[in-house]
């Protein structure tokens, strides 16, 4: 298929297909022109377009996508090793959670400072330590 219809069905724009193809995220061989030499993308590249559009919408960033793509190309991806990175991807994520929450504490404060509120020993959850 030619890169409008790809762009139709993935939902990526041609640009951004352009991209991932320019990043290596999706490769065609050679033998993929036509003979006006057109880019013809099979179907494969389609199924892997919306594997990443899934994986984008679960927080995957582009390199943690190309090493799932990798993996699987490889044929090394296995249940066990997509528990691993989902567990993982889950770690990250609460991981940014927390310095979310932080921030946000942060300039609940410095907006109650400015305010002209006294702040009296606040001390923020994430460093509070628990006395045995």
């Amino acid at each position: 298929m030619l890169i409008g219809e790809l762009s139709k069905a993935s939902g990526f724009s041609k640009d951004t297909i352009r991209y991932y193809e320019k990043i290596g995220l999706i490769e065609l061989r050679k033998r993929d022109r036509r003979d006006n030499n057109y880019k013809d993308y099979p179907v494969e590249i389609l199924y892997t377009l919306k594997a990443i559009h899934n994986l984008k919408g679960l927080g995957f960033t582009l390199e943690e996508i190309r090493e799932i793509i990798v993996r699987r190309q490889m044929n090394t991806l296995d249940s066990a090793t997509t528990f691993k990175i989902i567990e993982l991807k889950l770690i990250h994520l609460d991981t940014q959670i927390d310095k979310l929450l932080l921030y946000k504490q942060r300039l609940e404060i410095a907006r109650m400072q400015m305010e002209g509120e006294t702040i009296n020993h606040i001390i923020p959850f994430t460093e509070m330590r628990m006395c045995a």
